[in-house]
């Protein structure tokens, strides 16, 4: 069976560590690499670079996270207006209370809304029907 380069580096870690330590960073002719991974943080070592696929989207997601932490600026809350420090993008509220009242206060102003326009058809029904029609 045909063995990768990475199988081959990962099975024989124990024998890139020896020469890395011993021979002056070669193992038969092939410089050998201390690396440290990026995503998990695992030293290992290889004669290129880690081939992982995973490894390397982890440690990309990381340095993507981290910078998208340096960009954050701190807003103001839209209820309170106290400053606060935004975990999302599209946050624009300092807590779940203050979104909560925002919302409870939404709902109840539409319904008063609604509520106002019945009224209204039912007031000026009333009156329709208590006013005698003109000529009579």
């Amino acid at each position: 069976m045909y063995m990768t380069n990475e199988e081959w580096e990962q099975n024989n870690q124990d024998y890139l560590k020896e020469s890395y330590e011993e021979t002056g960073f070669t193992a038969g002719g092939y410089a050998v690499h201390k690396l440290i991974c990026g995503g998990y943080g695992r030293v290992f070592y290889t004669k290129k670079y880690c081939h992982s696929y995973w490894c390397g989207n982890q440690a990309n997601n990381l340095r993507q996270r981290e910078y998208r932490q340096m960009r954050r600026q701190d807003l103001v809350c839209q209820c309170c207006g106290e400053k606060f420090t935004p975990k999302r993008t599209d946050a624009r509220y300092c807590s779940n209370s203050c979104r909560q009242k925002v919302y409870r206060k939404r709902v109840t102003d539409a319904a008063s809304t609604q509520n106002e326009h019945i009224v209204f058809r039912t007031v000026s029904r009333s009156v329709e029907n208590q006013v005698p029609p003109p000529g009579t």
